[in-house]
């Protein structure tokens, strides 16, 4: 070690530090200490990119390349929010880029003059979706579109708020909200079918 270079800091040390002052550590020069912050998160971006794209080979391909764009991209990160949301917005946004241009991801045009509380009797309601089985839930999202599966995810999984959907989106929130209640409303006739087939 060198002089001016910075003190190696233990893992043991670094796995003590919460997620900013870990991103204030690898800023500072502690680059070793990126290891930590890849083990921290490694498997909620595998896991996140895989349910997109649902290939896991693919997923861990993305997954490399979400972590490229978070340690090339870690002195922008400003710490207004979590970690966890900044890195979930990269990762969001690289697996949709990804999906559209396969040509897999298509967003419908959606009448924001809706009011988005005219569900119609097929409608799922909130407390309806919160009551679902975990099991029964995670078998009917795979029946939705991905970009209906992820806008519940991100809703009811993830527990983002409106603005924080809108931002990761970058749409208005009132496109958020037609959307949730259509994705609610694909939702709630699978949860009928399902009924109904019992």
């Amino acid at each position: 070690m060198t002089p001016s270079s910075p003190p190696a800091t233990p893992l043991a040390a670094a796995d003590s530090l919460s997620d900013r002052e870990l991103v204030t550590v690898i800023l500072g020069g502690h680059r070793d200490c990126l290891n930590e912050l890849y083990r921290r998160y490694q498997d909620r971006v595998y896991y996140k990119c895989l349910g997109m794209v649902k290939d896991a080979n693919l997923a861990q391909d993305l997954a490399h390349d979400v972590f490229i764009k978070v340690f090339t991209n870690l002195h922008k990160y400003q710490g207004k929010a979590d970690l966890s949301f900044w890195i979930y917005a990269i990762t969001y946004n690289h697996c949709v880029t990804h999906l559209k241009r396969a040509k897999r991801l298509r967003f419908d045009t959606i009448d924001e003059t809706l009011d988005p509380a005219d569900g119609g009797p097929q409608s799922l309601n909130e407390k309806q979706l919160q009551d679902l089985r975990l099991d029964q839930l995670a078998r009917l999202l795979k029946e939705l579109r991905p970009e209906e599966e992820m806008l519940l995810i991100l809703k009811y999984q993830e527990a983002m708020s409106i603005k924080q959907i809108a931002a990761i989106l970058q749409m208005s929130e009132s496109a958020v909200k037609m959307r949730l209640k259509r994705s609610r409303e694909r939702l709630g006739n699978l949860l009928n079918g399902l009924s109904n087939g019992c």
